[in-house]
């Protein structure tokens, strides 16, 4: 357990250190709020402006590229600088080492997601957030973040243009295809991300259109970050070391 800590530990600072860093905190940070002081200037009321900030940027684009950039990244760049040897010869399990991996990239990009999220909510409701509003944007994001980096660690695994691939899927299948054809939704992060936020939310008040109810996207989610480690775990299992 200590040593797969460490590696946890030691994942975390390569994620959120260096270039990386300093390209996706501003991606994050900026946009959520620079919208919320123009929102908070207009009188936006504050749940129209945090549902709309959600759906609009978290989902599309803030949480897939946040999660993927973090999960490929997490094993990729061990493979690509050819040190997984290094890793896979430690006395642990490789499904340790991936979990560490994996636990890395969700940590790493809920640090940067989470307080930008809750501070644009804040910022437009003038520090006093809707409790409902609040838990839906953590809890979509904690689910939607486990859900993408699954599949991130497990592209980064498969293939050398793991990011590539992963932002066609959520950019092109989940922005296009779902959007053209609803039920296609069951195959799309995106919608059990937003049915979760929906659930929570209907709570507070707020009645939003989803495809997909709580139980349906709750279930889908848990199945396809499942399958995805497991998977992952396979791959790494087959790897031989030199």
């Amino acid at each position: 357990m200590r040593q797969t800590l460490v590696l946890l530990r030691f994942s975390l600072g390569q994620l959120l250190a260096g270039r990386r860093l300093l390209v996706v905190a501003p991606l994050v940070m900026l946009p959520l709020l620079l919208l919320a002081v123009f929102a908070a200037g207009a009188d936006v009321d504050a749940a129209t402006f945090t549902v709309d900030m959600f759906r609009q940027v978290v989902v599309p684009l803030l949480l897939p590229v946040v999660s993927l950039t973090f999960s490929t990244s997490a094993l990729g760049t061990e493979l690509r600088d050819g040190t997984i040897t290094n890793v896979l010869l430690k006395p642990l399990r490789r499904a340790a080492i991936l979990g560490a991996k994996y636990l890395a990239a969700v940590l790493a990009t809920l640090v940067l997601l989470l307080p930008a999220e809750v501070a644009a909510h804040l910022i437009v409701a003038g520090g006093l957030g809707s409790t409902d509003l609040l838990a839906g944007l953590v809890l979509a994001s904690v689910v939607g973040t486990l859900a993408y980096c699954a599949l991130g660690v497990l592209l980064s695994l498969l293939m050398a243009r793991a990011l590539l691939v992963g932002l066609a899927y959520a950019l092109l299948w989940e922005g296009a295809v779902v959007g053209v054809a609803p039920s296609a939704s069951s195959l799309s992060i995106r919608g059990y991300t937003e049915g979760v936020f929906a659930a929570v939310a209907r709570g507070g008040g707020v009645d939003l259109p989803v495809r997909l109810g709580p139980v349906s996207a709750t279930v889908l989610a848990a199945v396809v970050t499942l399958a995805a480690l497991v998977l992952s775990v396979r791959r790494l299992e087959w790897m031989d070391v030199p």
